[in-house]
């Protein structure tokens, strides 16, 4: 279709000086031409018609210089109302494809002979080169990660909406509709509904021994965007960022695309050791990725020895400490260890965390905790890169925090999530006994936490493969190896979050005959 903006495009002509032909285009000529492009039952009919009249005149349907038919002809031709092509016509002169003369009827202008090349047939258009993607456009697109993606059972971020309390929420959101000032129609304030801020500040001092004030939680819409917000404020171009392998995918990519230098270190069965000592062969680092307490995607808890080595590590060199606390809620057994930020004595360490596992993907509701001399200016930056969210959401958030509604919430999930991943291990054991009573064939990696499970796999099998022949069964499962950032590590991610407890037995069994024979 044409542009609607053709005033720089279209040559243009004075009433005056428009040379034109004495007569008029033939009405019936027009008239076919117009009835004859195909109708849409969604688009207006004025806006059809000026289309259909933009087209005779690129076309050179209608010749440059040539009187149009009159409005009240031509619209009686058509049995349309006259006001309709009234309102075509003047919508033309504006855009410069026709002028009016003086008393004397509408004109065609002439078309720059190169805008007539727009007109080209769509099929010619479709056989066009697209616009070449960028490096970092291309390194997005040959991903592995998008070949294994799908809304299939065990796919990560899998969500149950029988567990999600609809109508309290849905009441919630309505209540601040009903307020007569409409305040929370406004852009809201920097950094987040203060009402949000005071209930997440509350919340994770209580469950995660947090150290904050309100005014240091900043509201975002996801991680990814509280990383950009680091990497934008606390870092520069090329600055060294140390990155679990395997990694979260969108921290990897978030902190990688904004021009910083990615070092990948190996996690282990305790998280992501310290790095060696700095030098020339290990260049210290402006920021240190961590996910301490559930490490994505191998499940390993940082045990409190490695914590305190990281914390003094961070203030030998100066370096900041990013702690993704991305599913802490869920600890099937014994109490959650503290927060890396509450063992933090000197604000070396900024806190993220999230609601979409915890409430519904769709939120797009984040957090980021972070030191109380950089809460200002992280809360204007975040207003003026990304605006404030959606304020009736923040609302009824935070009175679902308040209220107790979240606390009983989480307490639910916790129940319903620990019986599908006891259902998983399970069914696991029942079709693979021989395979995971071998720890070099198969083993269950990490603990009870979380709501995924990640099986490992020998460097022999080819997991990308076997995830593949998975797919085929109608089950997605992501090759360990998609999340790795440096040496491959092989493996299977199985997400339970959105597969009710029943259901896991008969997709453990669709799979074991795959599984079998890739460790056998």
């Amino acid at each position: 279709m044409v542009g609607l903006n053709w005033t720089n495009r279209i040559g243009q002509f004075n009433a005056k000086t428009l040379v034109h032909f004495e007569h008029p285009m033939s009405l019936d000529t027009l008239a076919d031409w117009l009835a004859a492009r195909p109708a849409s039952a969604t688009e207006p009919l004025g806006a059809r018609l000026a289309q259909g009249l933009r087209e005779a005149l690129l076309d050179g349907v209608v010749p440059a210089g040539q009187r149009l038919p009159a409005t009240r002809a031509l619209a009686a031709r058509l049995g349309v109302a006259r006001n309709t092509l009234v309102a075509v016509y003047a919508q033309l002169r504006e855009e410069g494809f026709v002028v009016a003369g003086q008393g004397s009827g509408t004109y065609a202008c002439r078309v720059a002979p190169e805008q007539v090349a727009l007109r080209a047939p769509r099929a010619a258009a479709a056989a066009l080169p697209a616009p070449a993607l960028s490096e970092r456009g291309r390194r997005y697109q040959a991903h592995p990660l998008h070949r294994f993606w799908r809304r299939e059972p065990f796919c990560p971020g899998g969500f149950d909406a029988e567990l999600f309390p609809h109508a309290l929420w849905n009441r919630l959101l309505a209540q601040p509709l009903r307020r007569p000032d409409a305040a929370q129609l406004g852009a809201g304030e920097p950094g987040g509904a203060p009402a949000l801020r005071q209930a997440v500040a509350q919340h994770v001092r209580s469950t995660r021994g947090v150290r904050c004030e309100p005014a240091q939680v900043i509201i975002t819409d996801s991680t990814a965007q509280s990383l950009d917000l680091i990497a934008r404020l606390l870092c520069d171009p090329g600055d060294r960022v140390w990155i679990e392998n395997p990694c979260y995918w969108g921290a990897s990519q978030a902190l990688g695309d904004l021009g910083l230098t990615l070092q990948p270190m190996d996690v282990d069965a305790d998280g992501l050791p310290l790095p060696p000592a700095t030098g020339r062969t290990m260049p210290n680092a402006r920021l240190a990725y961590l996910t301490p307490s559930h490490q994505f995607p191998t499940g390993a808890v940082m045990p409190l020895a490695r914590r305190l080595e990281w914390l003094a590590h961070a203030r030998a060199h100066g370096t900041l400490l990013i702690e993704d606390d991305y599913d802490s809620e869920y600890r099937y057994t014994g109490m959650p260890f503290p927060s890396l930020q509450g063992l933090d004595g000197e604000q070396r360490v900024l806190y993220l965390g999230s609601f979409s596992k915890t409430m519904y993907p769709g939120i797009r509701v984040g957090f980021l905790v972070v030191p109380a001399a950089l809460a200002g200016v992280f809360a204007d930056a975040s207003a003026d890169f990304y605006r404030d969210g959606d304020q009736l959401v923040q609302q009824a958030l935070a009175r679902f925090i308040t209220d107790g509604h979240y606390a009983a919430h989480v307490r639910a999930l916790r129940r319903e999530y620990g019986a599908r991943r006891e259902a998983l291990v399970q069914a696991l054991w029942k079709h693979l006994p021989a395979e995971l009573a071998d720890p070099a064939r198969l083993r269950i990696l990490g603990g009870a936490r979380g709501v995924h499970l990640t099986l490992g796999l020998p460097d022999a099998v080819d997991d990308q493969a076997l995830a593949a022949r998975c797919q085929a069964l109608g089950v997605t499962v992501i090759p360990l190896s998609v999340y790795c950032v440096g040496r491959l590590r092989r493996g299977l991610v199985l997400s339970f979050a959105g597969c009710p407890a029943p259901s896991i037995d008969k997709l453990v069994a669709r799979l074991a005959p795959a599984l079998r024979r890739a460790v056998a």
